[in-house]
């Protein structure tokens, strides 16, 4: 692993699953595209920072009869100087690059598109009357979300859960702050 100061540019690509995240990481030994899923909870812009990198790849698709190659960093750790974004992109572009998440699933799995999703309701307990969302959050997360307790998601979930999650954080009032990857209530 090597430890780069650096400006990620994040932006937001509409696709097929709907609008997903993507970076781009300039470094003094270079620029990368960072297309890992901890980037899904930030707001397009641009953030300072020192990455640690865990992996740099080439890697190629074919999008639109195109073949693209392009050189990505894997992030482990992003440790930003500020918890908002130095300037906005501004940048909504047409889908120009596959999603992601799209590259996560398994060969022979269908690529259609999800249906929209209602955000998840509020169930009560029996006797509590507090939020239920183990299913969407898991049952520690689900708690502390109940109790307005700050929120770190977990990055390892499969993309489109932390998706869904994201979107119901901020349904419930949270944002995010992104210079410790932590959802607080607003």
């Amino acid at each position: 692993m090597i430890s780069l100061s650096g400006t990620l540019d994040v932006r937001t690509i509409k696709g097929s699953n709907g609008p997903f995240q993507v970076g781009e990481l300039t470094t003094s030994v270079g620029e990368f595209k960072v297309k890992d899923k901890l980037l899904e909870q930030f707001e397009p812009g641009a953030y300072t920072g020192t990455f640690l990198i865990d992996k740099i790849y080439p890697h190629s698709y074919v999008w639109y009869g195109k073949v693209t190659v392009e050189i990505r960093a894997r992030l482990a750790d992003v440790q930003l100087d500020n918890d908002e974004p130095f300037s906005e992109t501004g940048q909504t572009p047409a889908s120009t690059e596959p999603d992601p998440a799209d590259e996560e699933r398994t060969p022979g799995t269908a690529t259609t598109a999800p249906t929209d999703e209602a955000p998840v309701t509020a169930q009560t307990g029996s006797d509590s009357g507090e939020l239920y969302l183990p299913d969407l959050f898991g049952t520690e997360l689900a708690d502390a979300i109940v109790a307005g307790d700050p929120v770190k998601l977990d990055p390892t979930v499969d993309r489109a859960m932390l998706r869904r999650q994201r979107d119901q954080l901020r349904a419930f009032g949270y944002a995010l702050q992104a210079s410790t990857q932590t959802w607080l209530k607003a």
